[in-house]
């Protein structure tokens, strides 16, 4: 299992820019949370290492609160109160914010009352299953769609006092629903079912980067970047430095093919990436595992991150403060007869400098359990210092072929010191259900 997360050099050293270096650096302030600064995370993720400060992070859901395993089947857990006309409130919380995610694998044609900002009548009213349908606009793909058994919406609904989820309808099952609240003081502009035209321009925008058949670096930053283009021939028992730059910046893409020369169960080279010198890599694990194969081929394709094609890639922006070190690292010997391999290797990056003040680094640290043991959880990180998660690689296996009970363990997050989110299965983690479809996985 990655665990991918951006967190402050402070967590390994104690740096920083100088206050003259810091003052080159601009990353603009948000004037007002609204719709539009939430799409646009979805277009542009430069602003990916950026702290979130001022916010809270949470998630209400269908979870068996009995340690059981009825997360939705019977709906006794999946609605918070039930109103005098028989409705059931699934969703009621105080504050400034916006729900960012919902998912379910059982969406159904009742409907949803969103009551915003504390107003008596439904801000507006839609069927369950036309959160994720495509038909009402604008909860439309690629935000807004089903895939591997989950139906997932991302399609953000801000509120600057409240907000009610009602549903007219006697049950509901299975359900996520992430929210984020401000506490930054900064304004937030609640949801409105009738979009601008700004904002739906930047729906188009998302679709038409989304849809892309191949995206690359130049797709996703529009700044002028730097190529380094090279070939390689990884040797076992040796080590290739594919970067190494001695002065502050950001790299913003990784691409390395064929993705065929690491395929097999064997793993048997390791990526590691360094920043400013620190101690310990913020990177070190099997090139197969950062990329997102599984059992030895490649499997993860997401906009940012995965392989496509013979082709691995990496455009998580990655700001560093002095210099920065990609290394490839191949075990065995020249004698172990696993024979060379000859790779191409992309690097993109610019020479901004990260601000120490703002924006964190990246960081990959690595697990793996076998087997689990019986009755406790696996525990995918446990994290000290500032930062933010973005995102894991899961890769899992039941003792038995065809076993799958595994999927049954809900994730459970507490952030400093808080209990914010607990799931309601594996799979349902990663907006698939049902054991992702029926696949393998």
């Amino acid at each position: 299992m990655n665990l991918l997360k951006y967190l402050p050099a402070a967590l390994f050293m104690l740096a920083g820019c100088t206050a003259d270096n810091t003052s080159e650096i601009k990353i603009e302030q948000k004037q007002e949370h609204s719709v539009i600064s939430e799409l646009e995370t979805f277009h542009d993720i430069s602003s990916l290492p950026v702290y979130m400060d001022g916010s809270y992070c949470a998630q209400i859901s269908s979870w068996d609160t009995t340690g059981g395993n009825d997360d939705g089947f019977s709906g006794r857990y999946s609605w918070l109160r039930k109103n005098d006309d028989g409705s059931l409130v699934i969703f009621d919380v105080r504050g400034a914010g916006v729900i960012n995610r919902i998912w379910t694998p059982t969406p159904n044609n009742d409907s949803l009352d969103f009551y915003i900002d504390n107003n008596l009548k439904p801000a507006f009213t839609i069927s369950f299953a036309d959160l994720f349908s495509g038909k009402v606009f604008p909860f439309i793909p690629p935000l807004c769609a089903n895939q591997l058994g989950g139906y997932y919406c991302y399609m953000p609904i801000t509120f600057s006092e409240s907000c009610r989820i009602v549903m007219k309808g006697s049950k509901i099952q299975f359900h996520q629903i992430q929210y984020r609240l401000y506490n930054d003081g900064i304004k937030v502009k609640p949801f409105s079912i009738v979009p601008s035209e700004e904002e739906k321009q930047m729906l188009r925008n998302i679709a038409d980067l989304w849809n892309l058949e191949k995206p690359g670096a130049k797709d996703l930053f529009k700044d002028e970047m730097q190529n380094i283009s090279a070939d390689y021939e990884i040797i076992p028992g040796k080590t290739v430095r594919i970067f190494d730059i001695s002065s502050g910046g950001r790299i913003k893409g990784i691409e390395i093919e064929p993705a065929s020369a690491f395929e097999g169960l064997y793993k048997n080279c390791d990526i590691k990436i360094t920043w400013d010198n620190e101690d310990l890599p913020a990177v070190h694990c099997p090139v197969a595992d950062f990329f997102g194969f599984a059992y030895g081929a490649p499997s993860m394709k997401s906009i940012f991150h995965g392989s496509d094609g013979n082709k691995m890639y990496s455009y998580f922006p990655m700001p560093f403060d002095k210099n920065a070190k990609i290394e490839l690292i191949s075990g065995g010997s020249e004698k172990s007869g696993a024979g060379n391999k000859k790779i191409n290797v992309n690097i993109w990056y610019t020479s901004e400098k990260r601000n120490p003040a703002k924006e964190g680094k990246f960081y990959a640290s690595r697990s793996r359990e076998n087997p689990v043991p019986h009755g406790q959880p696996h525990i995918f990180a446990d994290i000290k210092g500032k930062g933010h998660y973005v995102g894991t690689i899961l890769q899992a296996q039941g003792l038995k072929a065809g076993m799958t009970l595994f999927f049954e363990g809900d994730d459970s997050t507490s952030v400093d010191g808080s209990f914010r989110m607990h799931g309601t299965g594996s799979e349902d983690y990663f907006c698939g259900a049902w054991d992702f479809g029926g696949r393998d996985a």
